[in-house]
């Protein structure tokens, strides 16, 4: 994560099934600015691809991905459009 990087919202994913993760990612980047992060902490393996896929799908960037040692993947998503 870059010094421009604010985040707006981390959520935390850990321990939910599979599709949880990635729909608390699509119901929470909503209360995101746009143009604001989002940080994501999973370790579910399916939230590997499903969330990637989301970001696609909508226009929002993944502006890093951080895997932890003990398993827990950290996303930082940039949410579509301009900062308010």
């Amino acid at each position: 994560m870059s010094k421009e990087e604010k985040i707006d919202l981390t959520i935390n994913t850990k321990g939910l099934p599979c599709p949880i993760p990635s729909l608390r990612v699509r119901l929470r980047i909503r209360k995101v600015p746009m143009g604001g992060f989002l940080k994501v902490l999973t370790d579910t393996p399916h939230a590997f691809n499903s969330i990637p896929k989301f970001c696609r799908n909508f226009g929002h960037e993944i502006t890093s991905v951080t895997e932890q040692e003990d398993g827990t993947v950290i996303y930082i998503i940039k949410r579509k459009g301009k900062k308010l």
